[in-house]
C-alpha cells in the first residue's frame, strides 16, 4: 500500500514505521505524500483507536532528505514543500485518536518535527532530538520553530534552535519535551502498552479530551473553560458515560462501544 511507510494494525492498536532505512528515514515527498494518505486513512477507520509512529533500522528519522532540498532552487519551490510537509503535520497533530512517537534513535529536523506533531513520545536512552537546520543555512520549516516554543522552556527552546545542537534523552526527559525514556532495545514495546491502554479507554472521550488540550494551548483561558463544558454535555449523551459509571457503581471492568 505504501513505498516509504510500512503500516499494520492489530486490535485497535496502529502502527506506522518510517521505511527508508538505508537513508536513516529521511524525509522526502513520496514520504510526506504517504504520510499525509495515511493520517486521512486512519480517520476513516474508526477501528482504530491509537497510532504508534516509528523508524525501522537504527534511525527514527534524520530529516528531510539534503538531495532533495538542494534542486530547491527558488522561493516558491521551497513554499510549495514546507507547506505540502507543514500540512502532512499539522493533519498528524489534528487526528482525533491519540498518537504516540516510538523514538528508536536519532530524531532530527523533519523527524524531531514529526515527533513533536506526535501528543506523546517514548523515547530510546540513546536517542537524541535535534533541528540542525541552521548549520547549512536553514530553519526547521514543519512547524518547528513554534511548537518547539510552545513545549519548551524559551531559552531551551532558544538554544535548539539557534545552535542546532540536539537534547539528548535525559535532557529531553528533564524538560518534559518527552514522556519516558526507556532502553532501545523496549521503546516500540512501551509505546504499544501505552497505545493498549489507550485503545480501552472511551474513543468519543479521548477525542474531546484531545480537542480540549489543543484549545487549552491555543485559546485563552476562558475560551477554552466553556470548550470544556460543551464537551461534557456532550459526553453526557453518550452510551459509553452511562456504561462507565454504571461499570463504575458495579464494581466491574467497563466495555466501552464508542457510542
Amino acid at each position: 500500500m505504501y513505498q516509504t511507510l510500512d503500516y499494520r494494525c492489530e486490535n485497535g492498536v496502529a502502527i506506522a514505521r518510517l521505511n527508508r532505512p538505508d537513508k536513516l528515514n529521511a524525509i522526502n515527498p513520496a514520504m510526506i505524500a504517504e504520510l499525509r494518505e495515511l493520517v486521512a486513512a486512519v480517520r476513516a477507520d474508526r477501528s482504530v483507536r491509537a497510532l504508534v509512529i516509528t523508524g525501522a533500522g537504527r534511525a527514527f528519522s534524520a530529516g528531510a532528505d539534503i538531495a532533495r532540498l538542494v534542486e530547491i532552487k527558488d522561493a516558491g519551490a521551497a513554499i510549495e514543500f514546507f507547506e505540502n510537509i507543514q500540512t502532512a503535520y499539522n493533519a498528524l497533530e489534528d487526528l482525533d485518536r491519540p498518537t504516540i512517537a516510538a523514538i528508536n534513535g536519532l530524531a532530527f529536523g523533519g523527524g524531531c518535527e514529526l515527533a513533536l506533531a506526535c501528543d506523546l513520545r517514548i523515547m530510546a536512552d540513546s536517542a537524541a532530538l535535534g533541528v540542525p537546520e541552521i548549520k547549512i543555512g536553514a530553519l526547521p520549516g514543519a512547524g518547528g520553530t513554534q511548537r518547539l516554543s510552545k513545549m519548551l522552556p524559551p531559552a531551551i527552546a532558544r538554544q535548539m534552535i539557534y545552535f542546532g545542537e540536539p537534547l539528548s534523552s535525559a535532557s529531553a526527559l528533564q524538560h518534559g519535551l518527552v514522556n519516558e525514556v526507556v532502553p532501545a532495545a523496549g521503546v516500540l514495546d512501551e509505546a504499544l502498552k501505552w497505545a493498549r491502554r489507550l485503545a480501552e479507554l472511551p474513543p468519543i472521550a479521548l477525542r474531546c479530551a484531545k480537542s480540549l488540550v489543543q484549545a487549552g494551548i491555543n485559546a485563552d483561558l476562558k475560551t477554552g473553560i466553556e470548550a470544556e463544558r460543551a464537551a461534557l454535555a456532550f459526553l453526557f449523551t453518550t452510551e459509553d458515560r452511562l456504561e462507565g459509571m454504571n461499570a463504575f457503581l458495579e464494581k466491574r471492568a467497563p466495555k466501552f462501544s464508542g457510542q
